[in-house]
């Protein structure tokens, strides 16, 4: 404890420091002092601990202080008689040894003296030289000042002080250690609630433990424990949740149901185990169809099937291995692809290009598996197929252009079963996507279209796509943009998700129809339209987890929704704006997602609102007639058009 400077003594003042009488003077006590100066001095010299060092140094100069004052008083006055001297020394030391027990408090200077009187060092041939007592000293030094103090009133109490000064010197102690504890204590439980706060469990624990060592029952450790024990069932719950998740989207049933078993077992009351199961469920019942599905459709290709190349038996190959990816259903779509008309890449022609330039309208590429590094223009009515979507990757850098386009003069292109992405980062205002439909016409499906520097397929001055099976992730803008006139998509169980900017977004004209999609963790909002020029059609689909809105529309001339779920969308689940007409909603789900859950601004019309569940969310469930701020510049004009595909030369790398 620091205390604050001292002004310069006094005779008189050292006199009442030391609660000497009137007949008491400084002079009588000195040669007794001089002796405690030369033993505090060796103490200060062999102390090994800085802070004990400081604290005899600290003592040792008041002491000083007081001798000056002393020997002054001696100038003044003769020396008492001896036996007044005597038991003025034996008063005297008393006297001292109260005023040391205070001076304790802020440090461990006289216990260290008291050591050196019981080890019987205390003489002056020792002075300097404690080897004998180093161990027991630096022992001393580790122990509380508190004990040491209480050993000193014991002292205080033989050496025949005043009892009322021993009983009020214990009482000091006693309160000065409660107080330390105390203190410690709060220290201790705020660094617990700091460490809780940081998501620190481990910290905060530990700092449990050392409060329940000095006060086992404090009121605040039980509840600082359920939040530790909460917070680590929420973070294991959320791998949990993860995990499960991941093994859906493999279809691995068998991990996808025990990690939901241990989910119960482990937090039963989880929000999100209701959802799950029944996803799960129906995730299950869907796969048996598709497998049902898939096996009829092989039925009818063998039924084809004469050795030779035969298109209507090899789109039903196709089209069942899309639905059921099957080890069998592979096998009999390779055998069937070599038939026939189908150039081999490689094979045939060692690069994608090249075997484009020979191909002819109904001819089929087929890529084997390996890694590609081109950039494709596909012609009219060829199909370009790879072995499989995991297997087969076309690549290029993202300042270099599209992946692949489809220009105005094409029309009947098919792509299938490909991994498609762009290599390094480019930042410009303008970027290429890394499918182009610019005027054309394109079917694609069971597609992995990922890092894309702009959009991850942009359908832009009147073209057309139908996109099946297929996934659209990490794109540095949307997932699927349309943009302009007569632009028009239509996608059936695609998911677009954990892009920068939108799922996928309608602007200026563009328009489409969304069935049993998902749309999760953008950026911004899962779904967007501005200004579409047809009714818009989204069913059985599921927008979850974007950083805006799940839904969003803007001076709309018709929107149907139906069977769809907005959930934990960070500021909405449902937002129409701009005098939208002509809206249908009709059984859908839209809960717990922030600020509200259905939005219309004052203007809107809705033509019917039937069978939704709206709850859960912050704010108001549904808010009609809302008044909205202007939108910024970014969200009322269209993402820049993707600039033309480069010619490039091609490099392959087949496996």
């Amino acid at each position: 404890m620091d205390h604050p400077p001292s002004e310069p003594l006094t005779v008189e003042a050292a006199r009442k420091r030391l609660g000497l009488g009137p007949d008491d003077r400084l002079a009588n006590y000195l040669p007794h002092w001089k002796e405690v100066e030369m033993r505090l001095a060796g103490m200060a010299a062999e102390a090994k601990d800085p802070a004990a060092r400081a604290s005899y140094e600290k003592d040792l100069k008041e002491l000083r202080e007081v001798l000056r004052m002393a020997a002054e008083d001696r100038k003044e006055v003769a020396v008492a008689p001896a036996k007044e001297s005597s038991s003025g020394s034996s008063s005297g030391k008393g006297v001292l040894l109260w005023a040391l027990v205070l001076a304790l408090l802020a440090g461990g200077g006289y216990w260290g003296y008291q050591q050196w009187e019981k080890s019987g060092v205390g003489t002056r041939k020792n002075v300097v030289n404690l080897r004998e007592t180093e161990d027991r000293f630096e022992e001393a030094l580790e122990k509380r000042r508190w004990d040491e103090a209480e050993n000193i009133v014991e002292l205080m109490k033989a050496e025949g002080v005043d009892e009322e000064k021993v009983k009020a010197s214990l009482a000091l102690v006693k309160q000065r250690r409660v107080e330390e504890r105390g203190q410690q204590i709060a220290f201790l439980i705020s660094n617990a609630e700091s460490a809780l706060e940081a998501g620190q469990l481990s910290e905060a624990e530990g700092f449990c433990s050392e409060v329940e060592k000095l006060q086992p029952d404090h009121p605040k450790i039980p509840d600082i424990r359920s939040v530790i024990k909460e917070s680590k069932m929420q973070v294991r719950s959320v791998l949990m949740v993860k995990s499960i998740e991941k093994a859906m989207d493999e279809e691995d049933w068998e991990v996808a149901t025990n990690q939901l078993d241990a989910l119960v077992k482990a937090n039963p009351s989880h929000p999100k185990i209701s959802i799950i199961q029944e996803r799960l469920e129906t995730a299950q019942e869907s796969m048996k169809e598709r497998r049902a599905e898939a096996s009829a459709l092989v039925a009818q290709a063998k039924e084809l099937d004469r050795g030779t190349y035969s298109a209507e038996a090899l789109k039903l190959v196709e089209k069942a291995m899309q639905i059921y990816p099957s080890k069998e259903n592979r096998e009999l779509y390779q055998k069937m692809s070599s038939y026939g008309k189908v150039i081999k890449v490689p094979g045939d022609y060692s690069t994608i290009t090249e075997a484009l330039k020979n191909a002819e309208k109904n001819d089929r590429v087929f890529v084997s598996k390996g890694i590609y590094q081109e950039s494709l223009l596909i012609p009219k009515g060829v199909d370009l197929v790879g072995e499989g979507r995991s297997d087969t990757i076309i690549e290029c850098p993202a300042n270099i252009g599209a992946v692949i386009s489809v220009d105005p003069s094409s029309d009947e292109v098919r792509v299938s079963s490909l991994t498609l992405r762009h290599t390094g980062l480019v930042n410009d205002e303008e970027r290429f996507p890394i499918v182009a439909v610019d005027g054309g016409d394109l079917e694609a499906d069971n597609l992995l279209v990922t890092r894309a520097s702009g959009h991850g397929i942009a359908v832009i001055n009147g073209g057309k796509a139908r996109i099946t099976l297929s996934k659209f992730t990490d794109c540095g803008w949307d997932g699927i943009s349309v943009t302009g006139s007569g632009s028009h998509v239509v996608l059936n169980k695609v998911t677009s998700e954990k892009n920068l900017h939108h799922g996928v977004d309608f602007w200026e004209g563009a328009s489409g129809q969304v069935i049993e999609s998902v749309f999760t963790g953008n950026g911004r909002s899962g779904l967007l339209a501005i200004s579409p020029a047809e009714v818009v059609i989204v069913d059985r689909s599921r927008s979850e987890g974007n950083r805006e809105v799940g839904f969003f529309f803007s001076e709309t001339n018709g929107v149907k929704i139906s069977n769809c779920a907005a959930h934990e969308n960070l500021l909405g689940g449902m937002f129409f704006e701009r005098e939208s007409k002509g809206i249908e909603l009709l059984n859908n789900s839209i809960t717990k997602n922030g600020e509200a859950g259905i939005v219309f601004e004052k203007g809107v019309e809705i033509s019917n609102e039937d069978g939704n569940t709206v709850s859960g969310n912050n704010g108001k469930q549904t808010w009609k007639d809302a008044v909205f701020p202007a939108r910024a510049q970014e969200d009322t004009v269209s993402p820049p058009p993707p600039a033309p595909p480069l010619e490039v030369s091609a490099k392959t790398e087949p496996s």
